[in-house]
């Protein structure tokens, strides 16, 4: 713990990293196969419908109590999935954890469907335990994969395809919503039939997940390898795992890494609430759309060597962190109107509805960057490229907390929303400032100060 990110490679680049004992060969020979090749696996890797049904607000049910219970029951679980993803992986591969990751999520929104139709609640926590014992293994793969099959120069672009690929779903389940719901003026649930088709796909994803190559038979563009696998024991990777875990620059960003999904149950909980059911619909179209064009001129923003690392670092968390508290400002100030006085929002009521929903789509937008930005972050503190599958499941384990968190204090119908309204402003002013710790180091060669002005080149 005593290392800092001036003494360790504050880059992947593979020729900054060590290179280990390895059986790949340094490159592959023959023709390039577009269906190895990064772009097509990251494509395999990480298509996925969680976030169409989440952003409904309740899980597109009539009240947020329900999936806000069942919600924190599978962030819950997650934590340990998640923690364990790398040991995992290194014994199923990849494409087997990917696969096995993906198995869960039907039974849970199959719930939400009995719920709906017969107001009983044991499928809804079945599929809760389902689901939080798989996706935690899908979030630590598809996040190793994002961060590690494609170029290191490209990992800002790619990053932004991911969610890309993850509102695509959301996309598409928008577009469904609103042409279904769009006569919906009223306060309720979501039409069922957008739940057969959110069933549908999360069937067929374990399969899609089966097309996914493991590192080992990527093939970059410049043939450089993918050195991500390491199978060095169950055990063993759990230790290695720890060590990472203890790293001060690593653990400056728990804070932050608990933030980044902490706050999300409260929006959806404030979109359920106040909002009618075509304008939960619209939003969750809105958010996706926006979602994935901020996230491609972040992208475009990290991977641009005219700016250096540290600025590119410094530039992204700081405009992400400052418009999230204008966000949490804003969100008060609204928020307190609503207390006495539950208003049923619906794009028919001008104004009033702009300035309420504006605060739940600026929120999303800089949800996602930040998302994105922080995987990027984190990424640059890793020593090896094996590292990678790592620190996305240290990441994605303490997002899976912070959900957890957020989902139990939104669960409860006496709660008024001012409390996590209060803690959830409150933790963006504590992630913002240890984040910083870190933040401020990426880019800063050894033995050159911030002083000095001098900044590391990629």
């Amino acid at each position: 713990m005593s290392h800092s990110l001036e003494r360790t490679p504050s880059s992947l680049d593979d020729e900054k990293l060590p290179v280990e004992p390895t059986s790949l060969e340094p490159t592959f020979v023959g023709k390039r196969s577009w269906y190895r090749s990064p772009l097509c696996q990251v494509n395999i890797g990480h298509a996925g419908l969680w976030n169409s049904m989440n952003s409904l607000g309740a899980g597109g049910g009539q009240e947020p109590w329900l999936a806000n219970a069942a919600n924190s029951i599978v962030f819950g679980l997650m934590v340990l999935t998640c923690l364990l993803g790398s040991s995992i992986t290194s014994v199923t591969g990849y494409r087997w954890a990917l696969c096995l990751g993906a198995l869960g999520y039907a039974p849970y929104a199959g719930g939400l469907v009995l719920n709906l139709n017969t107001g009983a609640t044991w499928l809804v926590y079945l599929g809760s335990i389902t689901c939080g014992l798989s996706a935690g293994l899908f979030w630590s793969v598809e996040g190793a994969i994002a961060l590690g099959y494609p170029d290191p120069s490209q990992r800002g672009i790619f990053l932004a395809l991911w969610l890309a690929w993850r509102n695509a779903g959301q996309i598409l389940g928008g577009s469904i919503n609103l042409g279904l719901n769009a006569k919906g003026n009223k306060i309720g649930s979501i039409s069922q039939v957008t739940y057969y088709v959110f069933i549908a796909l999360q069937c067929v994803a374990p399969l899609v997940a089966l097309f996914l190559v493991n590192p080992s038979r990527v093939q970059r563009k410049d043939r450089t390898p993918v050195r991500m696998e390491r199978h060095v024991g169950f055990v063993t990777e759990m230790k290695e795992m720890w060590s990472l875990m203890c790293r001060r620059e690593v653990l400056w960003l728990l804070p932050i890494s608990l933030y980044a999904q902490w706050t999300s149950p409260y929006i959806n909980s404030y979109l359920s609430l106040y909002f009618t059911v075509r304008a939960r619909a619209l939003g969750s179209l809105i958010i996706a759309i926006l979602g994935v064009i901020s996230n491609f001129l972040l992208g475009a923003f990290l991977d641009n060597t005219r700016f250096s690392k540290k600025a590119r670092a410094r530039g992204a968390y700081l405009i992400i962190m400052f418009t999230l508290g204008g966000v949490w400002i804003w969100a008060t100030v609204i928020q307190l109107r609503f207390i006495e006085n539950r208003p049923r929002l619906d794009w028919t009521d001008g104004a009033r509805f702009s300035e309420a929903f504006g605060v739940y789509v600026l929120f999303y937008i800089t949800y996602f960057t930040l998302q994105n930005a922080l995987y990027w972050l984190i990424a640059q503190t890793a020593r090896a490229p094996h590292e990678l599958i790592r620190l996305s499941s240290f990441l994605r384990g303490a997002e899976s907390a912070g959900s957890a968190c957020g989902y139990a204090l939104t669960a409860s119908k006496n709660l008024p929303l001012t409390v996590p309204l209060g803690i959830d402003f409150g933790l963006w002013a504590v992630a913002t400032t240890t984040a910083w710790m870190t933040v401020k180091e990426i880019g800063v060669p050894l033995g050159k100060n911030e002083e000095q002005g001098t900044v590391e080149k990629e």
